[in-house]
């Protein structure tokens, strides 16, 4: 194969999920738009809306994304002649790309809410302080979802590896492993709601950003090296049909 196999795998994979990315932002901002006007309209408001009905269910979404990196994907890949190792690379950068869109929807969604909320003046009723209050926290927040998205991607991809390639049985024994990186990111960022919920339990301050963001680097780099040994070497299913 071409030297540049793993550009025209990440191209490929871009260009097949922009229907389905974008089909899940359409029903996804409509919903959050409805939980926002209900909210202002019946009670006061004591949190980000946007952190916590927006912000947690589109993680879920990119691990479902990341499943179908390997048991979709891989064997469609594989079976039009691009190796294992290509295609590694090719979803690698397809998964930062996915990622860095994360991280500016996620980003762009405080944008939107701070000024509705501030012109309601319900700043003062937020029971922890508001997200982004400054161009340092939006910078903040970029890059802690870029790196929380990444994650869940790649925590997607080894879980639907361990399934592909180890059955269902064991896929499903593992899954507690495989989203292990995606905890430990979590509470490097204290995120919602799973970050945000062991911290607060265990009484643990967040940590730094730059504590979360090694954590989180060193979380990817552990899931990416175990799934790429799982799949350098995958039998490939005979697709039926």
């Amino acid at each position: 194969m071409s030297t540049y196999t793993p550009w025209i795998v990440t191209r490929t994979q871009t260009r097949a999920s922009l229907l389905m990315v974008a089909g899940y932002w359409a029903i996804m901002l409509p919903i959050y738009a409805a939980i926002v006007a209900l909210v202002l309209a019946v009670g006061d408001v004591d949190v980000s809306i946007w952190a916590t009905s927006g912000g947690s269910a589109p993680k879920y979404f990119l691990l479902a994304v990341g499943v179908m990196l390997a048991t979709v994907y891989l064997p469609v890949y594989v079976g039009n002649g691009v190796t294992r190792r290509d295609f590694a690379l090719g979803a690698s950068l397809y998964i930062l790309l996915a990622a860095a869109v994360y991280a500016v929807f996620m980003t762009l969604g405080f944008a939107i809410e701070y000024p509705i909320y501030s012109a309601r003046d319900l700043m003062g009723n937020l029971t922890d302080p508001y997200p982004v209050r400054s161009m340092a926290d939006a910078l903040a927040m970029l890059v802690g979802q870029l790196l929380v998205g990444a994650v869940y991607l790649v925590c997607g991809w080894l879980m639907g590896t361990c399934f592909y390639r180890l059955g269902a049985w064991w896929g499903i024994v593992l899954i507690p492993l495989t989203v292990l990186p995606a905890v430990v990111t979590e509470i490097g960022f204290d995120a919602l709601w799973l970050g945000y919920a062991i911290n607060n339990g265990l009484g643990i301050e967040p940590p730094p950003l730059a504590v979360g963001v090694l954590m989180a680097v060193a979380s990817i780099a552990v899931a990416w090296v175990a799934n790429f040994v799982l799949i350098r070497t995958v039998a490939i299913k005979k697709v039926s049909g």
